[in-house]
């Protein structure tokens, strides 16, 4: 390849890529012809490009002397950019903001600045590769007016070779157009999205800022999207993934249900002056029962994750916005309409790392307003911000609730160790309780014995009798004492045999009538577990009711009245000792049943304990319980034997 056909390459490129341009440009000779002109041009003018070149500009000018002071002052040396109103091809003018660089241009003459070095390999271009209306790489406007055609009209001048060319014939100019109202747009847009941009960043601080908790998150994304400080739909719905069941359910939505709802609430709204962070942090009504109706809709929202034809899971699974116009016939679309009611909508998916969370759904159903690029682009980027946050907080509280756990079960582990410890001492308190027990039993007889012959010795006048009796006594207490703590130490053996629980209430019972009346105690039974057998030791179940058939006498030293019933329950049978005295503390309630624990001046405090192990040892529960009408009730409950 040559240098001349080097140059018309290169100059043909250029001329190419100025003619693709969407920019309006153009390049007009000195006479005021157009010698090249961009895809943009046309399009602001109206006209097919190929169609201006060629032309007098000025023509497309709505004063066309005004292009000539123009470019007049620009030849000058003026930089300023000029407002002109330019005639468009369908009728009707535009105003335009002109820009002219004048240039020095002979086709007659080549450049100096030709590479030295041309590379060899530079492959041939195929006929497909030309342009069609610029086969030789030149413009048709300078290709048809130059020399080798056999024309002398370079520039205009038909007068003059191209030897006799002066300073003046060389200059051309670009002239680069604005279309004023287009770029009124693109500011006006420019101004929007920086708008949204700060709007963005207040929505992180209130999402991720202000500790929300879950609803309120939830709340607080609906309420960006519907606010007219917000993204500024009239709708709102949000569905969220349910992997108990793998589904796409919905949560919650928000939006008026008519225009004068939709009056009154935007009205509250702008009376109020908040600001976006404000109203998402402080929002406190519930909004499932302020928007009925649109929960109404949404609360009806269900779709299997497996239905992967529908919309909404499309929107998750694509990562993309979806914006549904009355056009689009798409497959699950006309189930969304119906549920909306509405043609218009627009999806946009809740994303994180670990993988979908739901779908918002926003639709301008009140006014009617379409959805722009913008709004489909802003949603898009708060639907990301709000899944982040809704990630965060599950994550927050997840990690709350397993730290919880693991106090519990280290509070568990140290109560263990806690009653591991004490069984430790309990155990070898009991080793060393019996053996002082037995050890302190045969002295112990032997005192009483001795004491109860001087009382039976000693004469109703001897001044020792009274002594006698006191030591009688005492020794007798320490024997009882003695025997409860041996009771409670050995191990008991299991000797049971079929049992009627009410037979042994009334052997109890009427053992201590004279008792009972003795102290004005009134005995009521209501007994019905009738014929119903137990498996038990007879004798350790009386020992259990004795105990708290003498609790109870000792509770109403004034009388009153004792109620023993019993009652048939699902699997077992529940005895119960009602006394009317003044009830216990609650806050002994947990130690009534503990070792050597009594409200009593007298006993071992080992009886109730006592009582305890027996019925454990059945398989039974046994407990307390303050009256309302004042009084206790002891009760224990036994199984009833299995089939």
């Amino acid at each position: 390849m040559d240098h001349e056909q080097y140059l018309q390459k290169r100059n043909g490129v250029v001329a190419a890529a100025f003619e693709m341009s969407d920019q309006p440009m153009l390049v007009v000779d000195p006479s005021g012809k157009v010698v090249l002109a961009s895809d943009g041009a046309g399009v602001l003018l109206g006209v097919a490009r190929a169609d201006i070149v060629g032309q007098e500009l000025q023509q497309y000018f709505l004063r066309p002397e005004s292009f000539s002071e123009c470019r007049a002052a620009w030849h000058s040396g003026s930089t300023e950019n000029r407002t002109l109103e330019i005639r468009h091809s369908q009728g009707g003018v535009k105003a335009v903001e002109a820009r002219y660089l004048p240039f020095e241009f002979d086709p007659l003459n080549i450049p100096e600045d030709i590479p030295e070095d041309i590379p060899e390999d530079i492959p041939e271009d195929s006929p497909e590769d030309i342009p069609e209306d610029n086969a030789d790489y030149i413009p048709d406007y300078i290709a048809e007016n130059s020399p080798e055609n056999g024309s002398d009209n370079i520039s205009g001048n038909t007068s003059k070779s191209g030897s006799e060319l002066n300073d003046e014939d060389k200059i051309h100019g670009v002239l680069m157009l604005t279309d004023i109202e287009s770029r009124q747009v693109a500011d006006e847009k420019r101004m929007m999205r920086l708008a949204k941009l700060s709007l963005l960043n207040q929505v992180s601080e209130a999402l991720y800022g202000a500790h929300l908790t879950l609803d309120q998150i939830l709340q607080a994304v609906l309420i960006c999207i519907t606010s007219g400080q917000g993204l500024g739909f009239n709708r709102a719905f949000l569905l969220l993934i349910n992997e108990g069941t793998l589904e796409l359910k919905g949560e919650l939505a928000i939006g008026p249900s008519n225009a004068e709802e939709a009056s009154r609430i935007w009205g509250e709204v702008d009376q109020a002056e908040v600001d976006i962070f404000e109203m998402m942090t402080s929002y406190d009504r519930s909004i499932k029962t302020t928007d009925a109706a649109v929960n109404a809709i949404v609360q009806n929202m269900t779709v299997s994750l497996d239905d992967r034809d529908n919309l909404l899971i499309k929107s998750m699974v694509n990562r993309e916005v979806l914006h549904i116009t009355s056009e689009v016939k798409r497959e699950g679309v006309q189930e969304l309409r119906h549920w909306l009611g509405t043609n218009e909508f627009a999806l946009a998916p809740l994303m994180t790392r670990r993988g979908p969370l739901g779908v918002i759904v926003a639709d301008n159903a009140i006014t009617g307003s379409p959805i722009g690029g913008l709004d489909l682009e802003f949603l898009f980027l708060f639907a990301n911000q709000s899944a982040g946050a809704i990630e965060n907080n599950r994550l927050y509280h997840e990690l709350e609730k397993r730290l919880i756990d693991l106090r519990k079960a280290h509070e568990r582990q140290k109560e263990d160790q806690n009653t591991l410890l004490r069984m430790e001492r309990l155990s070898v308190m009991g080793e060393t309780s019996a053996i002082v027990a037995h050890e302190l039993r045969n002295p112990l007889v032997a005192i009483g014995g001795f004491a109860r012959t001087l009382v039976r010795g000693l004469k109703d006048d001897d001044p020792n009798l009274e002594f006698a009796k006191i030591i009688s006594s005492e020794v007798g207490r320490m024997e009882r004492i003695i025997h409860d703590l041996l009771d409670f130490i050995r191990p008991r053996k299991q000797r049971r045999q079929s049992v009627l629980l009410d037979e042994l209430i009334f052997e109890v019972t009427h053992n201590y009538q004279v008792e009972l009346s003795e102290k004005q105690i009134k005995l009521d039974l209501d007994l019905h577990a009738g014929t119903l057998a137990l498996n038990a030791n007879p004798m350790e179940i009386q020992q259990v009711m004795q105990n708290f058939l003498i609790n109870a006498i000792q509770a109403m030293p004034g009388g009153g009245c004792l109620e023993v019933r019993s009652q048939v329950l699902e699997g077992g049978i529940r005895v119960s000792f009602f006394d009317c005295g003044p009830g216990f503390a609650e806050d002994t309630r947990e130690k009534l049943f503990s070792p050597f624990f009594s409200t009593k001046t007298i006993g071992s405090g080992l009886g109730l304990t006592i009582c305890a192990q027996i019925i454990k040892s059945h398989g039974g529960v046994i407990g307390a319980e303050n009256r309302e009408e004042g009084g206790a009730e002891f009760f224990f409950i036994l199984p009833l034997p299995k089939s």
